[in-house]
């Protein structure tokens, strides 16, 4: 579930990505297809093909850009906060209604950017609030959850998650060409409901809180993690945090690689089907070689970090 969950939480981040190249109305395409013409043969380029009929608006770049990017004014805003509320009132609930809320506003996208381009905005932020509570909200739930010994494991299939973006791209692909840029969102947001009501029908805060697992699970894993009883949280040593070195490098580090691959899952698109022309299904086969690199990198990360355990 919490796989499930991570996936789900890049396809409703990243249907804008896709669906945005259909979005927008570009009233340079008759003159730039002629103009590339004849580049066509030489680099193997497709030109566009005839659109669907769809509604799409007359947004600037910086506005598209902008559009793209103000998710993240909302995401960065609750990564501290989430972790933190996710300890005092549960990663069950924290996680489970940020991802039902965000999927009520994915099935709403539609409404808002035809309501007004400021609408699709602050939606967007909205949206970017709520995700971001849910990556730290996670890591309470697993320190009672997944003993020591299995936890790189679990961080590494987590991680994984980002393959949630690589499938779906080409099913928003598929819909966008036959159905138009709306069925992106009506399709992600219709699957994050129905995995919300799954995983608050089987996942509990605990152990000891599940009602179905059996007796020898529950004994083993509250045998072999500390379980707190719930009624007195640690408090947070904000000041060692902010002036420890090693969080910092922490810090910048995720921030640099962050920054590369957001980049990356925002303007890719667009930039394959404004600069090198080729058609919104030819857009998803050039992501999906870009996410099939990305994916073999966890398994190896987790088999180094095994040996290195085993060796120390």
């Amino acid at each position: 579930m919490v796989l499930l969950g991570f996936m789900l939480n890049y396809a409703l981040r990243v249907n804008l990505t896709i669906a945005i190249v259909e979005m927008i109305f570009d009233d340079k395409s008759n003159h730039t297809v002629s103009a590339v013409a004849n580049l066509t043969d030489t680099f193997n380029v497709t030109e566009h093909p005839e659109h669907i009929e769809q509604t799409r608006y007359h947004w600037s770049t910086k506005q598209k850009n902008l559009l793209l990017g103000c998710f993240f004014w909302g995401y960065v805003l609750t990564e501290v906060p989430g972790g933190r509320l996710a300890e005092v009132i549960g990663a069950r609930r924290v996680f489970g209604y940020s991802t039902l809320l965000a999927s009520v506003l994915t099935l709403l996208s539609p409404g808002a950017a035809a309501a007004g381009f400021g609408w699709i905005v602050a939606l967007r932020v909205v949206l970017g609030f709520l995700l971001g509570a849910t990556w730290p909200a996670i890591l309470p739930m697993a320190s009672k959850w997944i003993p020591p010994m299995d936890r790189s494991k679990f961080m590494s299939n987590m991680m994984a998650s980002s393959l949630g973006a690589a499938i779906t791209m080409p099913i928003c692909g598929f819909l966008i060409a036959h159905f138009g840029w709306e069925s992106a969102f009506y399709f992600t947001g219709i699957i994050g409901v129905m995995w919300s009501v799954a995983w608050f029908a089987v996942v509990y805060d605990s152990p000891a809180q599940h009602p179905r697992i059996s007796d020898s699970e529950r004994n083993y894993l509250l045998k072999v993690l500390p379980q707190d009883s719930g009624k007195q949280h640690t408090s947070v040593p904000w000041r060692q945090l902010l002036l420890s070195a090693p969080v910092w490098a922490i810090v910048i580090t995720h921030g640099a690689s962050v920054f590369g691959y957001f980049t990356v899952v925002n303007q890719l698109p667009t930039y394959i089907e404004s600069i090198l022309h080729y058609n919104i299904k030819h857009v998803v086969i050039i992501y999906l070689r870009v996410y099939r690199t990305l994916e073999f990198a966890n398994p190896i990360d987790d088999f180094l970090e095994q040996l290195l355990k085993s060796i120390t």
